[in-house]
């Protein structure tokens, strides 16, 4: 598409419609973010926290206030339905002030006084509803509910772009001496192409001195700094990915309840590094749901939250699910699904297809057992309410439980798995949906792949971490099976992990409790549905190890983003030392009284682990690249994955996890995976 064609883009907007204005850019700026290298971005950083000239004690205790400047950063795309074809350009104010009047511009061609672009205006900021549809152009505010600053952010979905082509983008804040930031990006390539992509998950912020506030932040740490220049200049030397995918665990801002909106902005800033030249698509981690003042739909809230009503955490909810920031920050692909509640779902899970390969966003909160997104647990008697600046109170035994959500699961007995469950009128919307997109994916001849990405782990030897979780591999490994999906990349625990293609389970082959809750007995067995092994011996392509797909799925944990709290340890049978899981089979149970103080109890089971094929017990951090090659004919496709694993920071183990590391040029382990590739047994 060239400029003449842009005057509109995507659907004409309605008269009411904000839409897509024509009038005079404020021009003459040329485009500040496209031109900034890496190289110089650390100097910048550190520049920008000079105020701060030694490292703070901690996370600060009480809310500090925003910036009230209207200058555009923190530049974030995402792909929109068709990524050939349609992008999403998205960006915050500093602060708690509404930027004035906020344009992009946008061409195939630099943004300059003399070719301003076609321009997009955009209309005043309203509070985020899930209820209603995004238009082609929005502002959208949200008021932290802990401590009631509220933030804006912008969006505008471009549409009816040209496959393969660069675009220039600037963006101004429309204020009387306007500010301005932009860069450029590159739409996805259609049909049979090569390209490339990397993930990772539980990226977190930097630390004080890499962070544009000056602050430590819970889970702060300099590695997550150095995650995103790593996305940036890949060790290869083979050129930066196509688009990223953050397999949840953001930011952590649910940790620290004065500072929410504070913590999203540094995180924002840091991954704007990356995310204003190539989309970043997330996933939902169980540190996106954060406390707030909102019943469970997101509403203004009544119920009584605490240990009277520990599933639903009553009226303590940021946002929809506790989903607010995340929702008001991200615009992600429509999944068409409306909730029970009402509440539209999209970019809770989501699907986009990018040459031979579909990718799905899964939020595996709806499915897992795992108790483990915000809470307030103190084992204290009488523990006071946690109380924040906007007199918020969060009483002891509050938790937000998010498992079924979208709808109910019920158990089949026959073969331990969990399908939507109709009998009171509300199946598994979520699953539902997984369901009809990997039909719809089966049936399409342009589908070689599917890669699915989301948080928590189906099958992880964490051993400090979490382990894996019986709630995905009952909902959804029969799906993957039945569906031939490839790949499974995951995060949650902070480290990396790859399994050898498994598909169903071992019947009768069972795990033991070891740390069980009410109800259950040390040293019992229970039915962990342990994945069977499809194939343990790698074949070979261009001298590579290689998996076939078609055989089984692969499962990789890529959780070594950045947090302060990595966890490369792995699960090993004390009588053998074979690799071994945690496993949790049902919710971890939260026990005691406000009188008594509460605990939660941990993974409650463990399981042999013969579908580990590698760990890396040196360095914790690191991200994957993958380069897709779809060869000449339909299911030729194939990805190769590079692990390239970062040493942490050389201040890491100290209070402010800070400093410095190098970026490895070589990776940790390269595999190919596809459905061609030649099959291998498993041992026997």
């Amino acid at each position: 598409m060239n400029d003449s064609d842009m005057n509109e883009l995507g659907p004409a907007p309605a008269e009411d419609d904000p839409g897509f204005s024509r009038r005079t850019f404020l021009g003459g700026v040329a485009v500040a973010g496209a031109a900034v290298g890496l190289a110089g971005a650390t100097d910048a950083f550190r520049r920008q926290s000079a105020l701060a000239a030694t490292a703070p004690a901690g996370p600060p205790t009480t809310t500090l206030p925003l910036p009230t400047t209207t200058a555009p950063e923190q530049l974030l795309l995402t792909w929109g339905s068709d990524p050939a074809r349609s992008v999403t350009v998205s960006w915050f104010a500093p602060g708690t002030v509404a930027q004035p009047e906020p344009v992009l511009a946008i061409s195939t061609r630099p943004i300059t006084k003399a070719n301003p672009g076609k321009l997009v205006r955009l209309p005043a900021p309203r509070p985020l509803d899930v209820t209603k549809r995004a238009g082609p152009a929005s502002a959208v505010s949200f008021t932290d509910g802990l401590n009631n600053q509220t933030t804006f952010s912008y969006h505008v979905q471009l549409t009816d772009l040209e496959p393969s082509t660069k675009y220039f983008y600037e963006i101004s804040d429309g204020a009387g001496q306007p500010s301005t930031a932009g860069a450029s990006f590159e739409t996805a390539p259609a049909g049979r192409a090569r390209y490339r992509f990397s993930s990772y998950g539980d990226l977190a912020t930097p630390s004080w001195d890499l962070n544009t506030s000056g602050n430590i932040w819970h889970e702060s740490c300099d590695n997550a700094f150095f995650a995103v220049s790593a996305i940036e200049h890949p060790g290869d030397g083979r050129g930066a990915p196509l688009f990223h995918l953050l397999n949840g665990d953001l930011c952590y801002a649910n940790l620290d309840i004065m500072n929410a909106p504070g913590v999203w902005r540094d995180f924002g800033i840091n991954m704007g590094r990356s995310a204003a030249n190539r989309p970043w698509m997330p996933a939902l981690g169980n540190h996106e749901t954060e406390f707030g003042t909102c019943d469970h739909a997101g509403h203004a809230g009544a119920a009584p939250g605490g240990t009277a009503a520990q599933g639903a955490a009553g009226n303590y909810w940021n946002g929809p699910y506790g989903y607010g920031h995340y929702l008001s920050r991200f615009l992600l692909p429509d999944n068409g699904v409306t909730n029970w509640d009402g509440n539209h779902l999209r970019g809770n899970f989501y699907s986009f297809g990018v040459g031979t390969v579909l990718f799905i966003s899964l939020d595996a909160d709806d499915v897992i057992y795992q108790d483990g997104a915000s809470a307030f647990l103190s084992a204290s008697p009488n523990a006071a309410p946690e109380t924040t600046s906007s007199g918020a109170q969060i009483p002891n035994g509050t938790v937000t439980y998010n498992h079924g959500y979208t709808g109910d699961l019920k158990i089949v007995a026959n073969d331990n798995s969990a399908v939507p469950d109709p009998s009171h009128g509300r199946p598994n919307l979520q699953t539902l949906w997984l369901e009809r997109t990997l039909a719809a994916a089966k049936h399409n001849p342009d589908v070689d792949m599917i890669v699915v990405f989301m948080h928590q782990c189906a099958l992880s030897t964490s051993q400090p971490g979490n382990g894996s979780d019986l709630g995905i591999r009952r909902a959804w490994l029969p799906l993957f099976d039945k569906y031939n999906v490839d790949l499974v990349l995951m995060g949650h625990d902070h480290d990396y992990e790859r399994s050898f293609p498994v598909r169903g389970y071992v019947r009768g082959k069972h795990g033991t409790v070891v740390s069980p809750n009410p109800g259950q007995t040390p040293g019992a067995s229970v039915d962990t549905r342990m994945p069977k092994v499809a194939a343990s011996k790698p074949s070979s392509v261009h001298g590579n190890p290689a998996f076939n797909t078609g055989q089984g799925t692969v499962f990789l944990v890529l959780g070594g983003g950045g947090t302060n709290g990595p966890a490369n340890v792995y699960g090993q049978d004390t009588k053998d030392g074979l690799p071994q899981s945690k496993v949790i089979t049902e919710r971890n149970a939260i026990t005691g009284s406000q009188a008594a103080g509460f605990t939660r109890n941990a993974a409650d089971s463990v399981e042999d682990a013969a579908w580990s094929a590698a760990t890396n017990a040196g360095d914790a951090y690191g991200y994957a690249i993958f380069d897709v090659d779809p060869g000449e004919r339909r299911g030729d496709t194939t990805i190769t994955m590079q692990y390239f694993a970062i040493p942490a920071v050389t201040n890491e183990a100290g209070p402010a996890h800070d400093g410095t590391t190098v970026l490895p040029a070589k990776p940790f382990e390269t595999v190919v995976f596809g459905r061609k590739v030649p099959r291998t047994p498993a041992a026997s």
